[in-house]
């Protein structure tokens, strides 16, 4: 047997982290008032940096959808879109409004808030080619907030996980208990990686 496939069998089914190091304890769901959408490329599921799955299992009302598979390609009828919503698509495109109280009305409609998972080169390839995405109104975080993202290198400064970027925005969006609470279990997750990668084979964990 493979080191690899020998370590694989030793990850939790559910944080995906070996279980010497499993915070399964500290991921208490956090409910929501809000929709969220995840678009995931499939690729992105199973690697230990994907964060966006993390936040699907956190977050009530929450639902992740895989987008590149052949057999089962993504549809926009998939979103359930509502017109009574508030949908929001968390990219900052040169159109993108600052999402912020100013912008708009949270108190007055419920929020559907779809997020790209992945760089901002495939968030903009998921926003030109799903069909029914270009109508919906792009908005992006406000400049300033810090990131603590160590798993992933990025050119971006103050780069966000998939993960950040949506507890940034529900502390906006609905409140700052709900994005406190998710950086809590974030910060730990993101602890408990980067001691697998100096514990376990390299990095794989």
């Amino acid at each position: 047997m493979s080191k690899r496939r020998s370590t694989e069998q030793k990850r939790c089914s559910h944080c995906r982290i070996h279980q010497t190091l499993c915070f399964c304890e500290f991921m208490i769901p956090i409910k929501s008032e809000n929709r969220l959408s995840i678009i995931m490329h499939h690729r992105e599921e199973f690697l230990t940096s994907n964060t966006a799955t993390l936040a699907q299992k956190i977050l009530s009302n929450s639902k992740l959808f895989r987008r590149g598979l052949q057999d089962s390609p993504f549809n926009f009828s998939q979103l359930d879109y509502n017109p009574e919503e508030l949908t929001l698509y968390l990219y900052p495109h040169d159109d993108a409004l600052e999402l912020n109280n100013q912008n708009f009305s949270f108190d007055k409609k419920k929020v559907h808030l779809i997020v790209p998972d992945g760089s901002w080169t495939q968030a903009r390839k998921v926003y030109r080619r799903e069909k029914g995405l270009e109508n919906i109104q792009c908005v992006k975080l406000p400049e300033g907030l810090p990131g603590e993202y160590q798993l992933r290198k990025t050119h971006i400064e103050a780069g966000f996980s998939t993960y950040e970027a949506i507890a940034r925005a529900y502390g906006i969006i609905e409140n700052k208990d709900i994005e406190n609470k998710m950086m809590e279990i974030f910060r730990i997750m993101v602890a408990r990686v980067l001691k697998s990668r100096t514990t376990f084979d390299n990095g794989i964990i």
